[in-house]
């Protein structure tokens, strides 16, 4: 499938979205689920954490067909997500589905900010960076939107150049300021 852009989200129509919301959501569900064995203190996985990752990705398909055939769709927003640059563009087009959907989609999509913030911060991890801000929780997509709104701005501060001044590298602060340090 190719990557769904935030212009073409914006198009979708509330029932389409809404059901896209459900497909990206159970997506972002089975994903968060793949590298966190529900096991205490073991190296593997349990069996029936196996089955409960084997159901998650199930239904995760079955909502993914349905929604392909209902509306022949080839377009889903997703891409290999390792970049600030990436999971700000994923983010953008999966808030504009948010946005969409509207009053179609009244529940929280947990899964799918979960799945943000934990891309986000294995970003921040590896850049040595701090993590995008989180929100509590809000109910309905009101509050998805403002967790997603948090990762494309910190996303963009991410991706932001640095510039060279005189020996000094000016690195874009998390916020309005401006910090600087040695080359």
């Amino acid at each position: 499938m190719s990557q769904m852009s935030e212009n073409t989200a914006e198009k979708l129509d509330q029932t389409q979205a809404a059901e896209l919301v459900r497909v990206i959501d159970l997506q972002a569900r089975w994903e968060n689920m793949r590298g966190n064995p529900a096991t205490g203190g073991g190296s593997g996985f349990s069996t029936p954490d196996l089955q409960g990752r084997q159901k998650a990705y199930e239904a995760f398909r079955v909502r993914l067909a349905a929604y392909t055939t209902r509306y022949r769709a080839s377009h889903v927003p997703e891409v290999t997500l390792n970049t600030p640059e990436r999971v700000g563009m994923w983010c953008r087009a999966v808030r504009a589905v948010f946005r969409r959907a509207g009053q179609e989609f009244t529940e929280y999509p947990t899964h799918t900010v979960a799945k943000a913030h934990r891309l986000a911060d294995r970003i921040a991890t590896r850049l040595g960076r701090p993590p995008a801000e989180r929100e509590e929780s809000s109910p309905g997509l009101a509050g998805a939107i403002r967790n997603l709104d948090a990762i494309v701005s910190w996303c963009e501060q991410m991706s932001a150049p640095t510039i060279l001044l005189s020996g000094l590298r000016v690195i874009p602060a998390v916020g309005a300021e401006v910090r600087s340090e040695a080359a």
